[in-house]
């Protein structure tokens, strides 16, 4: 091999996209609703998950992160909307970091773009993974460190310390209040952090990594909020990024896109409403826990990519015997969405049914309604759309690779038509998937029972059911 560089193209070929059989198919969606609900819960937009899931079947790295940055944008202006219901979400901070994040993405794009034309595929797949390596394992020692020190002082979560000292001496005009956050912090301070955050979600499709903990840490947000806004960034991010991958290199597979959508649509929602069920610090426990294992599933294919680019020798049944454990640990990552997210969230419904108050303890208006509109017209039209899409497998790989090589005007058109597609499939499907929800009685907690939980978690909640028992009678409390 001698260590040559392999060679590459500017742009995807069709024969890099995978072939979507059935296996392909229900891991997707498979991978779509746990990455999903996880990423309405921690607010990162779940790269983390879905990037390596798409390259743990055979997806190159640049199309596995503009397919997850397309799916990305539609879903985080979905889980953004429920989340700025909750309050969870702050417009001036999601704003300035998301300008800032634009120019991150653009250059983070143009990265990828080099090392592809140097090294080809297996380079862009060997950087993505060792960015992953890099990444995760530092934010979830840091989120460790605050879940355990939490949890010994009993509280919800930890006061940034950081931050409010930077509110008092970092005060370079304009200082904007943010009021969700609940912080005055200088806007010089939001540039940096929102380019690292458009850098890194262009780089591993991954940007909450740095925009989530950076609004923890530095802006002073708490958990909810910084995962909430977060979303709100990442519509921008995504959307700009999907425009530079497609009108570039023809790198978004919107068939791979939509299959995550299907069932993520309904994932991110769960996961937005799980977050009122708990304290803040167990998102951050949930970050960290799934951080590990995606760490784990990476740095077994990293051996491989190494090998195939000639810059070390290791025997070939090793290289296969570490490769066979790349997607087994990788589907325990996404698999442990579930406990994590549903537990609490069934085990505080559980309690409140006991006692009766689980329908009145519900913050929406059409909870346990069946939604005619949403799901007998929005329904149909969905599966009308996937089968379209799907009806010729190897038509979107040819469209999509031959964008580039259009006239700039006819190119950049149909990139914009591109996403326009995205966010119409995104709302019809997000509709269908709301009215499911609701249907099936899955809606965050008022404020009032969810301050509750946030603040001494579930012995508070059983501590304040027995008071209301007690002073208002099983059959009788009062309506808030």
């Amino acid at each position: 091999m001698g260590g040559a560089f392999a060679q590459g193209g500017s742009a995807m070929t069709p024969d890099m996209f995978i072939h979507i059989g059935p296996f392909e198919a229900l891991f997707l969606l498979a991978l779509g609703f746990f990455g999903g609900m996880l990423s309405g819960f921690i607010g990162t937009g779940g790269a983390f998950v879905l990037t390596p899931g798409m390259m743990s079947i055979g997806t190159p790295g640049p199309i596995a992160v503009a397919s997850n940055m397309c799916h990305k944008f539609p879903k985080a202006m979905i889980g953004a909307y429920r989340r700025y219901k909750l309050r969870q979400l702050d417009p001036k901070l999601a704003l300035l970091m998301a300008t800032s994040a634009i120019f991150g993405v653009q250059v983070g794009i143009q990265v990828q773009k080099h090392i592809y034309e140097l090294l080809g595929p297996t380079g862009t797949n060997l950087y993505v993974s060792v960015a992953f390596l890099i990444v995760l394992p530092t934010v979830a020692a840091v989120l460790i460190r605050d879940v355990v020190k939490a949890r010994r002082m009993g509280i919800s979560d930890l006061e940034p310390r950081f931050a409010a000292k930077l509110e008092q001496k970092f005060r370079i005009p304009p200082v904007i209040k943010f009021n969700i956050v609940g912080r005055e912090q200088s806007a010089w301070l939001t540039i940096p952090l929102g380019f690292g955050t458009g850098f890194l979600a262009a780089t591993i499709a991954v940007g909450g990594f740095i925009g989530v903990p950076s609004m923890i840490y530095l802006i002073g947000a708490s958990s909810a909020v910084a995962s909430g806004t977060e979303l709100g960034i990442a519509f921008v991010m995504g959307s700009t990024g999907t425009f530079t991958w497609i009108y570039l290199l023809g790198a978004v597979d919107l068939r791979l896109t939509t299959l995550i959508l299907a069932t993520s649509l309904i994932g991110v929602q769960i996961g937005a409403v799980g977050t009122t069920y708990v304290r803040q610090y167990y998102i951050k426990m949930a970050m960290a826990t799934v951080m590990l294992l995606v760490t784990l599933s990476r740095a077994l294919a990293v051996p491989g990519y190494l090998v195939e680019l000639g810059w070390v020798e290791l025997d070939e049944s090793v290289v296969n015997l570490l490769n066979a454990f790349v997607l087994p640990v990788m589907t325990v990552a996404f698999l442990s969405s579930t406990p994590i997210v549903l537990y609490p969230m069934m085990r505080v419904r559980r309690k409140l049914a006991r006692a009766g108050i689980l329908d009145s303890s519900l913050d929406g208006i059409s909870v346990g309604k069946f939604n005619w509109k949403r799901i007998g017209i929005f329904g149909p039209l969905t599966a009308l759309n996937y089968f379209i899409l799907f009806h010729d497998p190897d038509w979107w790989p040819r469209f999509v690779t031959s964008i580039p090589q259009h006239e700039p005007l006819t190119a950049a058109l149909l990139s914009i038509g591109v996403i326009l597609f995205a966010i119409y499939w995104s709302f019809v499907h997000g509709s269908f998937a709301y009215g499911i929800l609701d249907f099936i009685r899955i809606a965050p907690l008022k404020r009032e029972v969810a301050d509750i939980i946030a603040k001494d978690g579930i012995s508070g909640l059983e501590a304040w059911i027995d008071y209301m028992e007690r002073e208002f009678g099983k059959d009788k409390w009062p309506v808030w």
